[in-house]
């Protein structure tokens, strides 16, 4: 078997309320196969895609996957570096070869991963994306527990802590003291702000607070948050590369990886972070509200995956139940993971059709 063709397909879809005409671009990958399957993968830079991997890869085995993710590792250090949508097009592409690879043998990636659960627990996420007030966040908290998510999670983006404690509490109690709790602070505070923050957030028992402090200093103020709060601390979901999640746990005292999927470069980066991280007793919970279906695989395979975030389909925020027939499906608040191979899914071509940006007219770059 052999890689025949690498096609990208963007998805611009409304992101928020229709009316309100706000869209986002959603990357697709399938790598095709001379004969074979064809695997699926999501994100990633179409550039980088097209130009810089694809040609690393085209006439090679799709199931020798490990010898793939490092020839593409070592090009994206030299042509691009790990940012600029490097190690984010190593994982959409990732992603499809494990696809690949689950259909060719008739096993589910998850299985193939290790198989440790065939059950996955997700959170809800997607409040806060916008300025929301305190009361409008606990409701959306509570409306999110009626549909039968066990963990619900918001997210602070403005400068206010003083709302900041008052979405705390009000959530607590639209939540009920049995539920799980969180709140992402998108790195807002240095290291002796998040302290106290954390503090005045302890009567209220979070489950975990997320990217508490600012990145300039970030291990350091890690250290600093866990040992003020009773909440596990949990972060580095924009830390691709296993040196920087080492870094993160032995100086920061991460207790909850959050690494995105895509972002790491797919399941065999997200493998070997997930193996150090549980060297150091540590669990993984893949970023991604957009994409529980990719994620829940990671989660499912490894003995310290611990949760997948899950933008509900009720909201506006949210194109994962959408992008497969039959939909694919959170279930008070589980995955239930199946025997399918691959990823298990099935594109819904007549969703891809209507939402499809035309790929623009090339023009030539001197030079390239």
């Amino acid at each position: 078997m052999k890689i025949s063709r690498v096609e990208t397909i963007t998805i611009r879809h409304s992101w928020g309320e229709p009316h309100e005409g706000v869209t986002r671009e959603w990357p697709l990958v399938l790598i095709h196969t001379d004969g074979g399957p064809t695997g699926v993968g999501r994100g990633g830079n179409i550039d980088t895609i097209e130009q810089d991997l694809a040609p690393l890869i085209v006439g090679e085995d799709p199931r020798r996957i490990a010898m793939l993710w490092e020839r593409m590792y070592e090009a994206v250090w030299r042509v691009r570096g790990p940012v600029m949508g490097g190690m984010a097009s190593i994982g959409a592409i990732d992603i499809a070869l494990w696809d690949i690879l689950g259909k060719s043998c008739g096993e589910p990636i998850w299985r193939l991963l290790g198989g440790y659960r065939d059950s996955v627990p997700a959170y809800a996420d997607g409040i806060g994306y916008v300025p929301q007030s305190p009361e409008t966040v606990a409701s959306l908290v509570k409306k999110h527990a009626g549909l039968g998510y066990k963990a619900v999670k918001f997210h602070l983006y403005a400068h206010d802590d003083e709302a900041a404690v008052v979405k705390v509490k009000l959530s607590r109690e639209a939540l009920g003291p049995d539920l799980k709790l969180m709140v992402d602070a998108h790195r807002t505070w240095h290291g002796s702000r998040a302290v106290e923050m954390v503090r005045r957030f302890e009567p209220y028992n979070l489950f975990w607070i997320e990217e508490p402090v600012r990145q300039d200093d970030e291990p350091a103020y890690l250290r600093m948050v866990r040992e003020a709060t009773s909440a596990l601390v949990a972060g580095g979901e924009s830390e691709g590369t296993l040196y920087g999640v080492r870094r993160l746990i032995t100086d920061g005292g991460l207790q909850v990886v959050q690494t995105d999927i895509i972002g790491g470069g797919g399941y065999t980066g997200l493998m070997r972070i997930a193996a150090l991280a549980e060297a150091h007793h540590v669990y993984v919970a893949p970023h991604g509200a957009q994409f529980p279906e990719i994620n829940c695989h990671l989660v499912a395979g490894v003995p310290n995956g611990l949760m997948v975030s899950a933008c509900p389909d009720v909201e506006p925020y949210e194109i994962w139940s959408k992008l497969y027939n039959p939909s694919f499906r959170v279930v008070d608040g589980q995955i239930q993971m199946t025997d399918r191979p691959g990823l298990g899914l099935d594109l819904n071509e007549d969703f891809i059709a209507e939402y499809r940006v035309e790929a623009p007219i090339q023009q030539s770059h001197p030079g390239r």
